[in-house]
């Protein structure tokens, strides 16, 4: 193995991505405090969120001494977390998006179980009904009107009516608004699950709805992605109900080590509360900006169709005429520095490049350097890679970060 190389590799990209501006809407730059707890002691410690007497430790099947501090500490993370969410119970033991997917279906249901799921044509996640048709659950699309892009409310309540769910599972990972599912969760008993990895900030800082005053029983996120916290996911259940207890027994036993380092930054997060609600207000705001300045430029961004008042969430869309084009504008803004998503877009809007504002906006990106940054995408579109583009692209992210 060659040690030098590697540790060569990894400055190499620590000094590119200091030159980089994060567009990928996935992506996030954390807090550095925060993460101190994943570069100390705590890694390859085992221990558990549940504290427990010695008479409870004596009838369980494992133990490891010396972690009751640990454990404290989390379920005071864990009651900070839940006020924050207005949640009844938390757990964090969870370590990424897919993973809370597999473990919540697979604690909460049983075979053949009917679940009604956004498909991926109307921004749910490219991963979601391969999950739920491998833990075999019989599944239902929830059904979606690709012009206004959003959900067919007509449509829906047929289908609904027709299936009978045990189970809704909302999950947009693509959407250019933050959809309000109250109409949809007042009128129904099953239980409703939302996905909001890609709202977090905004709903903690109260600038969307919370989904469980939409009505929903469960919420489950990364903790990365629109948010700048650590490699994590979590749920938090609005009971305390039997359907948790089920949750949470089986997250202990298909979760073991709870990489508690991560939960650990989850908590020092809290104490950036201040400027977390600047991030949430600044990327919604840095979102509708760059999408007037792209449009104003003839860049063809996928306007927002605004209906009963949905806010804007902190993605744009680009839809090119060829999936060459999208690909090409991909690949030479990544040569400037400028770091994009090349997808599929829902709706069948056919490819194109998505944007997200999270981490910009976390890395110093501000209303004023807009019309900057929609130039050098519009140029670049239109124009393709130049050395004088590189030098504005570069002159801008040196600006942004603040190193001039």
């Amino acid at each position: 193995m060659n040690i030098k190389k590697l540790k060569d590799s990894l400055k190499y990209q620590q000094t590119k991505f200091e030159k980089e501006l994060i567009l990928n809407p996935v992506e996030n730059a954390p807090f550095p405090d925060i993460l101190e707890p994943c570069n100390s002691f705590l890694h390859g410690l085992y221990n558990t969120d549940t504290f427990r007497d010695n008479e409870g430790k004596f009838h369980s099947k494992i133990q490891f001494s010396g972690r009751d501090a640990i454990t404290q500490d989390i379920q005071y993370i864990y009651s900070e977390w839940a006020h924050l969410l207005n949640a009844k119970r938390v757990s964090m033991r969870l370590l990424s998006g897919l993973h809370a997917h597999i473990v919540m279906f697979m604690g909460l249901t049983s075979i053949g179980d009917k679940v009604m799921v956004l498909p991926e044509k109307a921004g749910g996640h490219l991963s979601g009904m391969a999950i739920l048709k491998r833990l075999g659950l019989n599944i239902e699309e929830i059904p979606f009107n690709p012009k206004e892009m959003c959900i067919d409310k007509d449509a829906f309540w047929k289908r609904y009516n027709a299936f009978k769910p045990d189970f809704i599972f909302v999950d947009r990972s693509e959407g250019l608004i933050y959809e309000d599912f109250t109409w949809m969760c007042n009128s129904i008993n099953c239980y409703k699950i939302f996905d909001a990895s890609q709202y977090l900030t905004n709903i903690i800082c109260k600038d969307y709805i919370n989904p469980f005053d939409m009505g929903f029983d469960l919420i489950i996120s990364t903790m990365h992605k629109n948010l700048p916290g650590p490699q994590r996911a979590f749920v938090a259940s609005k009971k305390a109900d039997k359907n948790w207890e089920q949750l949470r027994s089986s997250i202990s036993t298909y979760v073991s080590n709870m990489h508690v380092f991560g939960i650990y930054s989850a908590g020092l997060l809290l104490g950036h509360m201040n400027e977390l609600m600047q991030l949430s207000t600044l990327m919604l705001k840095n979102a509708t900006l760059l999408d007037q300045n792209l449009e104003e430029r003839k860049v063809p961004i996928i306007p927002r169709i605004i209906i009963d008042n949905n806010p804007p969430t902190h993605h744009c869309w680009i839809h090119t005429e060829t999936q060459e084009q999208a690909f090409n504008l991909y690949l030479n803004l990544e040569k400037m520095g400028i770091l994009t998503n090349y997808r599929l877009l829902p709706y069948n809007i056919g490819y194109g490049l998505r944007l997200g504002l999270s981490g910009a906006t976390m890395s110093g990106l501000r209303p004023k350097h807009i019309p900057i940054l929609s130039k050098i995408i519009s140029d670049t579109y239109k124009n393709g890679y130049s050395i004088q583009l590189h030098d504005e692209a570069k002159d801008l992210i040196i600006k942004i970060k603040g190193r001039r």
